[in-house]
């Protein structure tokens, strides 16, 4: 006898609802309740059990293993469209039913083709229940309409794939401002345009309750940035081949260019420490030269840069000649403008849903969706968080929580 398994996960979470649709769809009237359907005549048979976490504490930890089995077993997958993966990922871990249907097939007949008609049933049920059905033993994913989302082969019918709707109204909306909601609803819809999943995440404070860096905090923290991004490149380009002494010398001459007489004028303590550091590792020297993306939003928040799409380092000759015509802290400040407070926390908000996407992915060993660069949005959102003193944090110890 020939058994094959294959698996529903669906967001539904009513197992009665669930049981009468599979049986509608069977052709029979509805149950009078239980979470098993056994169905057989002389040619197959077919077993259906259904588990939903309301069932009790007991299944809902059964169902998130069996969702944490399958969300692995896709996640391992190389050379697969990354985008589709991760969503598919996301699908069924939003799944609140696991549904497996086991089938046996007693002898061959004309009229049964192994578990297809099976499966054309189950599918049809699924018009009704939100879920992916997983056949070929665990192996692909299909949709409500036949169609393969992703096979072990990385293959799929779709261009793209993203089962979810912006919920218009969330319940923490009660205790929110219009313009708090009107930012959160612009970002998302953003973001789902682009087909990049983010959960509800808590809203920065009302606008009247978010104080901001001052212009002269921004261009003061301008110059620290630029300083120790251009040390880290001298330390760190093969062409230069600066030792630690020579870097140091470089870059007092760019604090004369800005009239900086000392470190603590532009630099923060954690800085200073690393410039002032003749042992500095290879590690150390690279993780600082990611100030370049800081300096990108610094000059972004002066006015000197656009806002692009956070999928590519941003281009280091160009911030540094962004400020090569400013004399002092006083100059930088009287010939650039502040951008607005709306402008800000909007990029702030919509910053901290990417990075949010972007751990994720890097949580399930992939790549940002949507292109998002991990490392990009990370020093765009601790900057960001930064100009609106999150947890009134000085820079070295600014978080990034998602």
């Amino acid at each position: 006898m020939e058994e094959n398994l294959i698996v529903l996960f669906s967001r539904e979470q009513n197992p009665e609802l669930i049981m009468d649709v599979i049986m509608e769809s069977f052709g029979l009237e509805k149950s009078a309740g239980g979470n098993n359907l056994h169905l057989e005549n002389d040619v197959q048979s077919v077993n259906i059990d259904v588990f939903t976490e309301s069932m009790g504490e007991e299944f809902k930890e059964f169902i998130q293993k069996q969702k944490n089995m399958v969300s692995g077993y896709f996640a391992q997958m190389q050379n697969c469209n990354e985008d589709i993966k991760i969503n598919l990922i996301h699908h069924i871990q939003h799944s609140k039913a696991f549904i497996p249907i086991k089938t046996a097939v007693k002898q061959e007949s004309d009229d049964v083709d192994d578990i297809d008609a099976v499966i054309a049933v189950i599918l049809e049920a699924m018009n009704h229940m939100d879920g992916v059905l997983i056949v070929d033993e665990g192996a692909t994913a299909l949709n409500s309409d036949g169609h393969v989302i992703l096979s072990e082969e990385c293959e799929s019918d779709l261009e793209f794939y993203f089962p979810f709707e912006l919920q218009e109204i969330p319940t923490f909306f009660e205790n929110c401002t219009a313009r708090q909601i009107a930012r959160r609803t612009e970002n998302m819809k953003y973001l789902f345009e682009r087909y990049i999943y983010v959960c509800e995440l808590p809203l920065n404070d009302d606008d009247e309750n978010i104080k901001l860096r001052s212009q002269e905090d921004v261009v003061r923290r301008t110059i620290g940035t630029l300083l120790v991004s251009l040390y880290s490149e001298a330390l760190l380009n093969p062409e230069e081949n600066m030792s630690v002494s020579e870097a140091r010398d470089f870059i007092r001459k760019v604090m004369k260019d800005f009239s900086i007489d000392e470190w603590k004028d532009v630099l923060t303590k954690e800085e200073t420490e690393y410039i002032e550091d003749d042992n500095s590792d290879e590690s150390a020297r690279i993780n600082f030269s990611w100030h370049y993306e800081n300096l990108y939003v610094l000059e972004w928040l002066l006015g000197l840069e656009e806002w692009n799409y956070p999928e590519d380092i941003c281009d280091v000759g160009k911030m540094v000649r962004n400020l090569r015509e400013f004399k002092s802290v006083a100059d930088m400040c009287e010939n650039t403008v502040i951008r607005s407070k709306k402008e800000i926390l909007d990029k702030a908000d919509l910053i901290y849903r990417m990075d949010w996407a972007a751990v994720d992915a890097r949580i399930h060993g992939m790549q940002g969706p949507a292109g998002l660069e991990h490392g990009v949005v990370q020093e765009r959102h601790k900057t960001l968080n930064w100009m609106i003193c999150f947890d009134d944090a000085e820079w070295d110890d600014v978080s990034t929580p998602t």
